[in-house]
């Protein structure tokens, strides 16, 4: 609880062991575990991560972008004594449950870090990177075993291998009790989120009749990755940083709006996550726009307009201290945002997440409460949780 309102975050972040995947991983992956790889100009909490011969991890890979991060990393444990206190403990079950009490978390859906990175290069054999979520899975269902009325998860599968994601989402759902799987934005061998071979997946997932979140990461290892344009850029981490996430999540929901997934699977809801909600109204208008001029002539037709498959079936995360949310809720309402702390990452706002959220200016305290609590309930089956 925080000033009276209960808080479920949606996103909240494992930070994962080095050891993870060679005490998770089947046989005969254990060898290609990766391993993680920590220089002096880089933070602690972003190695670079090494799979067999790929190396992942841009940002953390060039000097010049390795020092930002270090510095976020440093100026964020100085503000509070816990990062220290987790960090030493390497952010497990326990430290993790403290810090939502002090954030003033009830409950919070748990999204990789590593976990996500891992799975971000085109290069990885899709076998090999359906081994690595599902082994990612079994640890993080193990983690929430600590206390499993707070601790829920959304879980990894690779978009890869579109076979070995279905059956580790019908794995990960039905026996380990994820809440919902965690969908890439980007494109994985040009294959769009919307190309048809996706679309056995999409039927598996709204038979489960759990979310998808999509979530872009921050190693930019993918090719086709907006923030990629500015790795070897003057400041290009802050330029990369702030348009990264949510054009990325953008062209996701273009994907699934504009083109014909959500129509052809009614009863599939999506999430929009970590890349902040000021840039929706916006682009509804702007896809409802582009559908009226070009998509009576294309190839794939919807009955209804992009924006109208938003409020039926998705959700947005707006950052705890978003003052644009105002304008957000004036333009669309306030049914289909929910909030988002990004606990442990240095770019979070911990300790103050939910007190700067409860704190915003013309927000009202309904709609604080359903952003905080009631939406979030919704968008992951939880509304029975008292």
């Amino acid at each position: 609880m925080k000033n009276g309102f209960k808080v479920m975050d949606s996103d909240l972040h494992t930070m994962e062991p080095d050891g993870l995947w060679e005490r998770y991983l089947d046989e005969p992956f254990k060898k290609f575990a990766p391993q993680f790889l920590r220089f002096t100009a880089n933070s602690p909490n972003q190695p670079v991560i090494k799979i067999g011969d790929l190396e992942l991890g841009e940002m953390s890979k060039r000097t010049r972008t390795a020092v930002v991060g270090k510095d976020l990393h440093q100026r964020s444990f100085a503000r509070h004594p816990h990062y220290e206190v987790a960090h030493a403990r390497g952010y497990d079950a326990e430290s993790h449950v403290q810090a939502m009490d002090i954030e003033g978390i009830d409950v919070g859906i748990l999204y990789g870090t590593r976990g996500r990175q891992v799975l971000m290069h085109d290069d990885l054999e899709p076998p090999m990177a359906s081994a690595l979520a599902r082994a990612h899975n079994d640890w993080t269902h193990d983690y929430c075993q600590h206390n499993p009325a707070r601790l829920k998860f959304a879980a990894q599968v690779a978009f890869h291998d579109v076979p070995g994601a279905i059956a580790e989402a019908r794995r990960a759902v039905r026996e380990l009790g994820a809440l919902a799987v965690i969908g890439n934005p980007n494109p994985i061998h040009r294959r769009h989120i919307h190309d048809p071979e996706m679309e056995p997946l999409w039927d598996a997932i709204e038979e489960l009749g759990v979310p998808v979140g999509f979530h872009p990461t921050g190693q930019s290892s993918l090719r086709d990755d907006i923030a990629r344009r500015y790795l070897d850029t003057p400041n290009g981490r802050v330029i990369g940083v702030a348009g990264r996430n949510p054009v990325e999540l953008m062209m996701a929901f273009g994907s699934m709006a504009a083109g014909g997934v959500l129509e052809r699977h009614p009863r599939l809801r999506c999430a929009f996550l970590e890349g902040t909600c000021g840039w929706l109204p916006w682009y509804l208008w702007r896809l409802d726009e582009a559908w009226e001029k070009f998509g009576p002539g294309s190839e794939v037709q919807i009955s209804q307009l992009p924006s109208q498959y938003f409020f039926r079936q998705c959700f947005v995360a707006t950052d705890a201290d978003e003052q644009p949310l105002r304008q957000v809720i004036e333009a669309i309402g306030d049914d289909n945002i929910v909030v988002s702390t990004d606990y442990p990452h240095s770019d979070g706002l911990f300790p103050r997440a939910i007190e700067e959220f409860v704190h915003l200016e013309g927000v009202s305290d309904k709609s604080k409460a359903k952003i905080l609590w009631d939406n979030c309930a919704r968008l992951y089956n939880l509304t029975g949780l008292k």
